[in-house]
């Protein structure tokens, strides 16, 4: 596994608690390159100057959980951030940052053996505000000593592993791996940079509804604008194409149509053909959900959403292929090039 790649993986990030993970960015830009961070906490990195602007972004934040109480009994409760699916929480381990450090908490989970009605209560997937977190405290005072307080955050505890020595999988995958995806290409296109002025932007909350993207989106006055996210796979047991036909191991995804935006034919046909035209495995997807091209469409540039395949999105358990990433890694600099003339 990528070393970089997997320090991405490690470090937490919840939306509006990125500190960490921009931090841990802006240190491996390139040299030469600085890292200009705005009100909102966007991460951007210019090469270049002059005409056309363009700009790729991918963000740092992860699906998370931000605590809202502490009980008397010593007990957490939690508040989503992000769309997070129950059924991928209960009996888990979460990692809570504090102010005191980090520490970990149980999803607590009624055994069988104390159910009622064990067949029909077995079926029950709680909703996570109804969910508490087990980190070892007997009282609210002994939490307090630890260090836990409301508005602190927590994600997913699940360190980067190798599947079969092929796969990654991980939490937070959704979009650290965009991450990276920029880092590699920044560090490619800064020792020869493209005509024009490039932007590589790593925002913030995008999982809470694109909001650092939308100010990326009005404060540059772009020509181009690609975003860097993954696109949901339908390769496993239960899924049909219909529903989503990226695959794992194919190459990188030209994302053309979601729930948030629809890409013009004319403009992710002339990206399809740099692909082919530079021998990149590319697949011509569709998906679910959204990602952070929408806000760039209303600004006026011409907008294309890029993407690696990803399995398992939004769980402690996702998972990518490595040479997805690599082929994903030279489109972004081959459409910097084509797209700088």
């Amino acid at each position: 596994m990528d070393p970089l790649l997997k320090e991405l993986l490690t470090v937490p990030g919840a939306p509006g608690y990125e500190s960490a993970v921009r931090s841990l960015v802006g240190a491996h830009l390139p040299k030469g390159v600085a890292g200009h961070v705005d009100a909102m906490g966007n991460l951007v990195a210019t090469i270049g100057e002059g005409e056309p602007r363009t700009m790729f972004v991918a963000h740092m934040d992860e699906i998370g959980f931000v605590v809202s109480d502490v009980r008397e009994d010593g007990f957490l409760k939690l508040k989503p951030l992000g769309g997070i699916d129950p059924r991928s929480l209960v009996g888990r381990l979460l990692r809570i940052v504090t102010a005191k450090g980090q520490l970990l908490g149980a999803v607590a989970v009624r055994p069988p053996h104390l159910m009622r009605d064990a067949a029909a209560e077995m079926k029950e997937v709680p909703p996570v505000t109804e969910i508490c977190v087990d980190i070892g405290a007997k009282s609210r005072a002994e939490a307090h000593d630890m260090g836990v307080a409301v508005l602190d955050f927590a994600v997913y505890e699940k360190d980067p592993r190798d599947l079969n020595g092929k796969l990654v999988c991980c939490r937070a995958l959704d979009d650290r791996a965009g991450c990276w995806i920029l880092l590699q290409a920044l560090a490619e296109l800064s020792r020869k940079p493209p005509k024009g002025t490039v932007h590589f932007a790593f925002s913030v909350q995008e999982e809470v509804g694109l909001r650092g993207a939308a100010l990326l989106a009005r404060k540059h006055h772009l020509d181009w604008a690609f975003a860097v996210d993954s696109c949901s796979t339908g390769d496993f047991p239960g899924l049909t194409p219909d529903q989503g036909p990226a695959r794992l191991g194919e190459g990188a995804c030209l994302r053309v149509l979601d729930n948030a935006t629809i890409i013009p034919p004319e403009l992710w046909k002339e990206v399809a053909a740099v692909a082919k035209d530079k021998g990149i495995r590319l697949q011509v997807v569709f998906s679910g959900g959204g990602t952070d091209a929408k806000p760039f469409q209303a600004e006026g540039p011409r907008v294309v959403s890029l993407a690696f395949p990803l399995r398992y999105t939004h769980s402690a358990v996702e998972l990518v292929h490595p040479g997805d990433l690599a082929e994903t890694v030279k489109l972004v600099v081959e459409l910097a090039r084509h797209f700088g003339k």
